[in-house]
């Protein structure tokens, strides 16, 4: 697990998620199966999905701009 901020909260994502090929391959070709979407935020904040789309608001695009962070926290724990 991954700790990063975003709007000045702390969250979790699961960096080994976020780096598998599945993942990123279902968060690509979402827009052809909107679920897949869902069980990608479930998955990469570990089932903490709901509680983190109350946390930044609760609109879906917040939670793809917290995905997008999740990637950017996980591209900087790679780098390291």
């Amino acid at each position: 697990m991954i700790t990063f901020e975003f709007e000045g909260k702390q969250f979790e994502a699961d960096e080994d998620v976020l780096t598998d090929y599945e993942f990123v391959a279902d968060v690509l070709t979402a827009d052809e199966e909107p679920k897949a979407l869902i069980r990608c935020f479930r998955a990469v904040f570990a089932g903490r999905d709901r509680e983190y789309a109350r946390a930044v608001g609760g609109k879906m695009a917040t939670m793809g701009d917290l995905l997008k962070a999740a990637f950017a926290a996980a591209g900087e724990t790679a780098k390291n």
